[in-house]
């Protein structure tokens, strides 16, 4: 059985699309039951090790719903029997079934920062986009009940996330002292890992550290925010910290290879997670692997992801937020309890298992579904991406 994925939506940078499909083709290629090769933008190799073909003309919602002909041509020309979508819209394929993976719903949610353009698109356009393909999978529990609120006639099924490949805590605590220095550090610290885009809410962790500050306890809090930064997203943050008074307390370094976000999460007091939502969040699994407290949002997938193992607390509330930040890095009982429980949360995730539940769903459909109908004319540009 051979199966192709739509990577393209990968621009070769860091996101929890590119850990997802990292993760999950490891293990089909440990597994060694399916075929898969994953489709990419030309130029580019994003998945490391696993097979990457280009194709072209379906990096953005526009093109991608354009382009079935060119993906009825790679399957037939690849002899696969299903394509495995990763991003909206669904173009009309009429080659093989199309099994869609949705990571969140935000583009429905106006907070979150997505166009009036998209929004419009997701109220009216989402559920007969959706019904094109076979079968969707959603990352959550809570994805997946978004989605079948939108689209009720759309099987879903879930597979989960886990933690980031090849992240492993460092053997010594050398790599965390060299960050430090580099970062002139020297203080505890709050880690948030991710773009500053605005789902992410880091202005309102600014206001929750400067909360934390106000404690006596907290005086020594700093914040480090690991992520692809834009210069105007470093410029907002730098912003919101200097009307907060926490501009020296705030560290914005950017991108970071794997040993040095170990190194990163591993010195962390606590991680944060303050989006207004999300549709798993894999650092939350990583902080709790490494036994490091997790504070998150009480919003969309993150309840589920944490599992118990963290602190949850309302974004919208810097007090409240600030609080949380401040029990979970106060050394005691409470702190190793919740500690452990996250480390057995985290062991709910696996990508093995998630290989394997997929593989099955994908047989499931390439077995009993009908292609989609022969016509490649979609009137969906203004879509967004999963």
């Amino acid at each position: 059985m051979k199966v192709l994925v739509d990577a393209t939506m990968l621009d070769g940078g860091p996101s929890g699309a590119a850990t997802r499909l990292l993760g999950l083709g490891r293990a089909h290629a440990a597994r060694g039951e399916v075929e898969v090769v994953h489709l990419v933008r030309p130029g580019l190799q994003p998945l490391p090790g696993l097979i990457c073909e280009p194709f072209e003309g379906s990096t953005t919602p526009a093109s991608r719903a354009r382009s079935g002909r060119r993906w009825d041509a790679a399957l037939a020309a690849s002899g696969a029997v299903l394509l495995a979508a990763g991003a909206l819209p669904v173009p009309r394929v009429a080659a093989a079934p199309v099994v869609l993976t949705v990571h969140d719903l935000r583009f429905l949610d106006a907070d979150a920062g997505t166009s009036r353009l998209r929004r419009w698109w997701g109220r009216h356009r989402l559920a007969p986009n959706l019904e094109r393909a076979a079968h969707v999978v959603a990352v959550s529990a809570s994805t997946a009940a978004g989605l079948r609120r939108v689209a009720p006639r759309v099987p879903v099924t879930v597979v989960p996330n886990a933690g980031t490949p090849d992240l492993q805590p460092p053997d010594t605590p050398d790599a965390m002292a060299a960050f430090r220095r580099r970062a002139g550090l020297n203080q505890r610290y709050v880690l948030a890992i991710g773009a500053p885009v605005k789902h992410k809410n880091l202005g309102r962790l600014v206001d929750a550290l400067a909360a934390a500050r106000r404690q006596d306890s907290g005086r020594d809090l700093g914040l480090v925010v690991a992520g692809r930064l834009e210069p105007a997203q470093a410029a907002a943050v730098g912003r919101r910290a200097r009307s907060a008074g926490v501009e020296e307390h705030v560290r914005l370094v950017g991108v970071l290879d794997v040993a040095t976000l170990s190194a990163v999460l591993a010195g962390a007091d606590v991680l944060a997670v303050p989006s207004i939502t999300e549709g798993f969040s894999i650092p939350v699994v990583d902080a709790q692997r490494f036994g490091v407290p997790v504070v998150t949002a009480d919003t969309g997938a993150l309840p589920d992801t944490v599992g118990g193992g963290g602190w949850l607390a309302s974004a919208q509330d810097p007090a409240a937020f600030g609080a949380a930040l401040m029990a979970a890095v106060t050394p005691g009982p409470e702190r190793d309890r919740v500690v452990q429980l996250g480390r057995a949360a985290a062991d709910r995730w696996s990508w093995e298992l998630s290989a394997e539940t997929l593989e099955g769903l994908w047989r499931q459909v390439a077995d009993t579904a009908d292609p989609a109908p022969d016509s490649h004319t979609d009137a969906d540009p203004a879509s967004s991406g999963t």
